[in-house]
């Protein structure tokens, strides 16, 4: 029973990761490598180490260990950590590839909003955004970056392609 609500909730996770990406992407089988694994059922603790690759459909997780988090038998939250750890994903047939790097990527389901920290990166549609932090709101498809006078990116940093700027004239 418990391996049963483990991938309920892995199924879950991707289903709520799903709502930008391809529909194809949630219908596709969910694998999972990784050198190790644990469950802890009285905190409802999941945890993957070493080199953790998790796929479904174009959606592509790596990271040294991914933990789940769950709350009333469903994930509440997922924290990725690497050096880095990373996430992409198809947008939308043509919104090209999402791909988020960070030391830590966290997704947080109830708000549907990833948080990348420690030398972060966001990249989408040739945009590339790069800071100490990074917040991703799913839904809204708006992000906030800082930089950090102790980091090593102090500001943040935001490249544009020519063809987004000329699209964004009046």
């Amino acid at each position: 029973m418990s391996r049963f609500k483990s991938l309920l909730g892995i199924v879950s996770l991707f289903m709520a990761f799903g709502a930008l990406s391809l529909t194809e992407d949630r219908s596709q089988p969910i694998t999972i490598e990784a050198d190790s694994a644990e469950r802890n059922e009285n905190t409802g603790l999941t945890e993957y180490r070493g080199n953790v690759i998790i796929r479904q459909g174009s959606v592509i997780i790596n990271a040294d260990r991914v933990s789940i988090y769950y709350s009333d038998n469903k994930v509440s939250r997922i924290v990725s950590l690497g050096k880095p750890a990373s996430y992409q994903q198809q947008q939308l047939s043509d919104d090209g590839l999402m791909t988020a790097r960070g030391e830590i990527i966290e997704y947080m389901l109830a708000t549907d909003k990833i948080n990348l920290q420690k030398n972060a990166s966001l990249s989408r549609n040739g945009t590339l955004i790069k800071g100490d932090s990074i917040t991703y709101d799913l839904e809204n498809e708006t992000w906030k970056a800082k930089g950090n006078n102790r980091g090593e990116q102090k500001r943040i940093q935001l490249v544009i392609p020519p063809s987004t700027q000329e699209e964004t004239q009046p």
